[in-house]
């Protein structure tokens, strides 16, 4: 018997590329700051709204048939500001979030996928917390001068961007970086 197929999926709202251009503009000071760090790719930016992990193949049409019943609206946002996790003192990775104003109905969105895949994949205790990420640390090389940049951009705007449709996506990792592909669709009401 042949072992089943395994993806490394997440669920991700893609935004514009023009946020994704800005985006990359503000990723080219990252890298200004010679801090240790690795960009993402403008192809890969995107909301992540949860992360899976591997999951059998077979799990799609579980994730398909709980995601299509939970009411989702198209929606438009601004991308705003600069952040980092779990903190600016101690960035490990450097994201781009949304705008107060529309972090609300954005944040309901989310959950409601969370809450609606609750059981599939990997579990995360950790609360939502809307966001693209743009960078990953790997050591506190240049932390100083990543940190005083977080700081300086944290109310800048990046634009705004429809969120029309969420995704299943896999994720293979190679060694240039990760490679996306949409498995699912989801198109918002």
């Amino acid at each position: 018997m042949r072992e089943q197929e395994r993806l490394r999926a997440f669920l991700a709202f893609e935004v514009s590329d023009e946020v994704k251009g800005n985006l990359t503009k503000v990723e080219e000071e990252v890298r200004e700051t010679r801090a240790d760090v690795k960009v993402v790719e403008k192809e890969n930016l995107h909301f992540t709204i949860k992360f899976l992990g591997e999951i059998p193949e077979s799990a799609v049409s579980e994730i398909d048939r709980r995601v299509r019943a939970v009411p989702l609206h198209r929606m438009e946002v601004s991308v705003r500001g600069l952040g980092a996790f779990p903190d600016s003192r101690r960035p490990r990775v450097v994201w781009a979030g949304v705008a107060r104003g529309d972090l609300p109905g954005f944040a309901e969105a989310g959950r409601r996928v969370i809450e609606a895949t609750e059981g599939v994949g990997e579990s995360d205790e950790r609360d939502y917390h809307p966001h693209i990420t743009l960078a990953r640390v790997r050591s506190p090389r240049n932390q100083e001068a990543l940190t005083a940049l977080i700081r300086e951009c944290s109310g800048r705007e990046f634009g705004r961007t429809p969120i029309t449709s969420l995704k299943l996506k896999s994720s293979t990792l190679t060694p240039r970086g990760p490679t996306y592909r949409d498995v699912s669709v989801y198109e918002l009401q």
